[in-house]
């Protein structure tokens, strides 16, 4: 053994002083294969770390046997494992080294995971209470950091003997000599922390107590500037904030007010500040309702706005206490109501902006733009008196002022484009000033602002069409800063989408900057501005259309084909987007690039998404390896890239697009993209997944329009012809998409299964669910029930807070797209869908209640509407129960819902069987109102065309007299053009009676039949073909109308 000792400690020193590679190389293959291939090398580094004369290699040691044991220790004898055992604990109090006791007190942490649990080593809890009693520092923190290196691996035995811990912790955390012994025991109480039972109320409580003595810790670091032990009490504080049991709730106050003193003291180092104002950032996370329930918030918004004022660093990744004093700022304005924050921080802002010192005027402006995302709703009734401030800040003399200014634009632009856009014309002059600002940094937030502001502009866009390109191309060609060049290359993009044919005039320009921007290969910085050109010439083909652009397309295609072959997700994710979309421009003709883009796509949608490990990575002997805990296995199940995801995602995105617009081109592939499509359906990411939906119906729907169909007819079973491909491909598209939705555990997946199925139905008829309504409804029954997989809470969220509003918004779009899914299954299925209907309409309308949203309450009633539409006369027993939900929604206080109430009524008496001409009279007066104020376009058609449906069903019932005139002053009708339908075949009717209305106003009628001639999309067209006629009776009965010298007059 002695001779295994001696080589292994020459070995040892060879690795510790060695300088170059190959010696590292050599001693390191002489360990693996002649010492630690056999247990005998634990009792021999237990030697060397005992008695080597030099640190290097005790430390080398003690991180080589940590490694090792678990490995060898069970093979190691009895006898020799007691002597080990009792060299370590010796070890550990004789070293003179800090960083060798330390990496030993790891040793004795991993040989107690494996000892402890059978009760093999006793005399350790022993040797742990008389080092922390020591008289002797050094021993009270040997005993500490042991104690603390063993909660990392066997807390849950600790974590039995809780109350004699806190009685030791009580000592040790005011040890009245050993900095080391309080910081440790901070540490090890931050570990605590994370096996206390959130019903644990004991444990809770004592915790509770030793707050103060952690502040008191961290507090005399602050004092000595000791930065390292003050960040790692500050990141117990953040797992504090982060687990579930409340152990900062009563002393929150005091922290908050406690790290609001640090954060804003300037005579602390920076690294401190912003370690104390990035634990306020956390707590407005996690934290906001007790933050709330205190009314701290107007005194955080008071406190940080100071720290603001200060200076930010150059780099902009830089973090600093201003920056993070924004990010708590936004993070308090996204997680609380926004009455509760916009209030306290608009005031400050205004007073902020009146400082004659610019920092003060900047940070108003920071102020601004960080609360935008959390108060956007709140903010978009105020534009009116928010856009003169950040006007200000546009035009204000310094140039931090501008720069923070522009960021503020461009927030309102992203969250209010709506608003925003209303405001171009005081707008985009100002931006367009700030392009040809000095400062780089302005003229980048400047086109930032510009692109959020284009997205929304649409047409309006022309009248600025000129000095934008000068603008965008002067600085494509100029600007020094690669993030500018690409944002102005964004803008570029975006401008060609919102103007549309309008911008041929500028194609010629730009083309050949795009192909050389699409030509850069060389550093990360081109292949940005490759990527970000690639998909504005997507966006300008789609603009100036086939024609145009087809002197370009071969050598962008190459161009586009050469970038799948770098090592670049993100470049082959801009090649799969371009490739859709010159499908969608070009048609069939795009096919001859198929069997060149095929391969690589599908080659993507198969790629391995598990990041390769680096190999090239250092190796630092001093820490050693972590053991390769067991723990870290798991992890190696979310090892995902996600850049490779992203790729995928546009590579199955692409495979529907390029099916839809080649067509019969695509056949040769089908079965391969589909097999790929099938096998993506259960991916990780919900991206890809969607991505996967959208295709798959893609397919579905592409082999339908391509095959020879007629007219589909509603109802089970199927009496019209289903093409075989198309029985086969429904085979193979539906039963992946049920299987999806049944594991499917994101709303917005599920959202968009609904909103693809509703579209196929409608194109293909109930052929599609012959085989599958029962699964169907099932899932829709579960979402209406909350009992749908993606409706259910993650038991293990990690710790991360859910945003409350985010969740109610796709729980709300959940219900709307299930809803809608059964109106389309009325529609598709008729009366034979009566039977689910009965079980569906309960669920439907308890969500109109007066404490549902507006937006569920106009969902249910616009849903049921077109759900009698469909099953038509089979709504008879409901007819009662609705009649009173419908005529009680028109009264409501929300505009959409009236409309929506109006036009159910409508369908409700033309549907039913039940006479409700006796209803008439409440009816008529629940709409009348409609009438009087037509503000809201929408209301008044449905209105009118509710008001045809009831002369339809009972003339006899109506006063005509008295109801003509007020249905007239509606027409024509504004918006919803679907209504004409009734309305005309009402008008009809009653001119074939010759009621005496319509024949005593036909001037009134005429100017009405011109205005609805004159837009084709106005009417169906043997609507349109009726309407022809009856011109033309009327004016073969009175040439005295001069239709003849009309604009109805190409109609004779």
């Amino acid at each position: 053994m002695e001779g295994f000792i001696a080589g292994l400690d020459e070995q040892l020193q060879k690795l510790a002083s060695a300088q170059d590679s190959e010696v590292i190389r050599n001693a390191t293959s002489t360990l693996n294969s002649q010492f630690y291939s056999s247990a005998n090398c634990v009792p021999g580094l237990v030697q060397i770390i005992g008695h080597s004369p030099h640190f290097q290699v005790r430390q080398l040691a003690a991180v080589e046997l940590r490694k090792r044991v678990s490995k060898w220790w069970l093979e190691v004898p009895e006898e020799t494992k007691g002597t080990v055992r009792d060299q370590l604990l010796q070890i550990a109090v004789n070293e003179e080294q800090e960083l060798v006791r330390h990496s030993v007190a790891r040793v004795i942490s991993s040989v107690a995971r494996i000892d402890m649990p059978e009760n093999k080593w006793p005399h350790l809890l022993t040797f742990l209470n008389q080092s922390c009693e020591s008289p002797n520092a050094v021993h009270r923190e040997v005993g500490t950091y042991c104690l603390y290196t063993l909660f990392e691996v066997l807390a849950e035995f600790f974590m039995n003997h809780t109350e004699s811990l806190f009685q030791l912790f009580s000592k040790t955390i005011a040890d009245p000599e050993s900095k080391n012994v309080r910081v440790t025991t901070v540490l090890t109480l931050g570990k605590v922390a994370e096996f206390i039972d959130v019903e644990d109320k004991a444990n809770i409580k004592m915790f509770t107590e030793t707050i103060p003595s952690i502040v008191g810790v961290l507090e005399q670091c602050l004092k000595e500037s000791d930065e390292e032990n003050s960040a790692k009490i500050f990141e117990v504080f953040d797992t504090l904030l982060m687990v579930e049991p409340p152990l900062l709730s009563s002393h929150l106050a005091e922290l908050i007010r406690f790290f609001l003193q640090i954060g804003g003291n300037r005579e602390l180092d920076e690294s401190l500040r912003v370690m104390a104002l990035s634990f306020l950032m956390w707590a407005a996370i996690y934290k906001q309702n007790k933050i709330r329930s205190l009314k701290l918030v107007s005194y955080m918004v008071e406190h940080l706005m100071p720290v603001g004022t200060e200076p930010d660093p150059e780099d902009v990744d830089e973090d600093s206490p201003s920056r993070l004093s924004y990010k708590v700022l936004n993070a308090l304005s996204s997680n609380m109501p926004p009455q509760q924050v916009f209030p306290i921080v608009m005031p400050l802002v205004v007073n902020y902006m009146q400082n004659p010192d610019p920092n003060f005027r900047k940070a108003a402006m920071m102020a601004f733009a960080v609360i935008i995302e959390g108060c956007a709703e709140y903010m978009s009734t105020k534009m009116n008196d928010l856009l003169p401030l950040v006007c200000s800040g546009l035009q204000d003399q310094e140039i931090i002022v501008r720069r923070a200014a522009c960021m503020a634009l461009g927030c309102l632009a992203e969250e209010l484009a709506t608003e925003i856009s209303e405001h171009h014309q005081v707008l985009l002059p100002l931006v367009f000033n700030l392009m040809s600002d000095t400062n780089p940094e302005v003229t980048k937030h400047a086109c930032n602002a510009l692109d959020a502001i284009l997205e929304g502009l649409g047409s309006d866009v022309l009248q600025y069409l000129p000095m934008l390109m000068e603008k965008l191309l002067f600085l494509l060609d100029h600007a020094t800063q690669t993030e500018t060049k690409a944002t102005v290359m964004a803008a570029i993009g975006s401008a060609a989408h919102a103007a549309g044919e309008a911008f041929q005039p500028y194609f010629g320009g730009i083309m050949p900057r795009i192909r050389h921007l699409m030509s850069l290969k060389e550093t990360d910085d081109d292949t940005l501005l490759r990527g970000v050109a690639t998909d504005s010439a997507g966006a300008i083909a789609e603009a100036v259309g086939a024609e145009q652009f087809k002197p370009f397309t071969h050598d962008l295609m190459e161009l586009a084909m050469e970038q799948l072959q770098f090592d670049s997700p993100r470049l082959r994710e801009c090649s799969y987007a371009f490739f859709s979309i010159l499908a969608r421009v070009f048609g069939e003709e795009f096919a001859a690039y198929l069997p060149s883009i095929m391969p690589p796509i599908l080659a993507s949608c198969r790629a391995e998404e598990t990041n390769e490990p680096e190999l090239t990575a250092e190796i630092d002997l001093t820490v050693g390896d972590g053991e390769g805990d067991d723990d870290d296995d798991d992890l190696n199940l979310l090892n995902f890239n996600s850049a490779v995801a992203d790729e995928k995602e546009f590579a199955v995105d692409a495979l529907g697009e390029l099916f839809e617009n080649t067509g019969t081109h695509f056949l040769p592939y089908v079965e391969q993209a589909v097999q790929e499509l099938v096998a993506l359906s259960e991916h990780l990411f919900d991206g890809v997944r969607k991505a996967v939906t959208g295709s798959l119906f893609a397919f579905l729907k592409t082999f339908y329009n391509l095959s020879e169909h007629g007219e589909w007819t509603p109802g089970l079973p199927i009496s019209y012809a289903v093409n075989k491909n198309v029985t086969d491909m429904t085979a193979v598209v539906i039963p992946a998409i049920l299987n999806m939705w049944s594991e499917e555990d994101d709303r917005m997946v599920v959202v968009q299964i609904c909103q693809e199925l509703i579209q196929a139905l409608r194109l293909m008829g109930p052929a599609i669910i012959a085989d599958c309504l029962d699964d169907v409804a099932k899932h829709l029954l579960e979402i209406f029930e909350k009992k749908s997989m993606c409706q259910q809470e993650d038991d293990d969220d990690d710790g991360y807070a859910v945003d409350e509003d985010e969740e109610a918004e796709s729980e709300s779009l959940l219900i709307s797209a299930a809803a809608d899914l059964v109106a389309a299954l009325c529609e598709v299925m008729g009366e034979g869908f009566s039977q689910y209907f009965d079980v569906f309409l309960p669920l439907i309308s308890k969500y109109y209640k007066k404490t549902k949203t507006t937006s569920e309450r106009s969902m249910a009633v616009g849903c049921l509407g077109e759900c009698i539409n469909g099953i038509k006369g089979a709504i008879t027993p409901h007819t009662e129960r609705l009649l009173q939900l419908f005529t009680k929604a028109c009264q409501d206080e929300d505009k959409l819902v009236r409309s929506n109430a109006a036009f159910a009524l409508g369908v409700l008496v033309s549907r039913s069987q039940i006479d409700l001409s006796s209803q008439y009279p409440q009816i008529l007066e629940a709409l009348h109102p409609y009438f009087q104020d037509q503000s809201f376009p929408n209301a008044t058609d449905n209105a009118t065309g509710a008001v045809a449906r009831l002369i339809l069903a009972h003339p006899d019932a109506m006063p005509l007299d008295q109801v003509l005139p007020v249905m007239t002053s509606a027409l024509p009708l504004k918006v919803d053009f679907a209504e004409n339908e009734p309305v005309f075949s009402c008008l009809f009717q009653l001119f074939h009676a010759n009621n005496p209305f319509v024949m005593g106003h036909l001037p009134q009628f005429l100017q009405i039949f011109t205005s609805v001639l004159a837009d084709e999309d106005q009417l169906a067209e043997t609507t349109r073909s009726q309407l022809i006629e009856l011109i033309r009776a009327l004016h073969a009965q009175s040439p005295e109308l001069n239709i003849a010298s009309s604009d109805l007059a190409r109609f004779l």
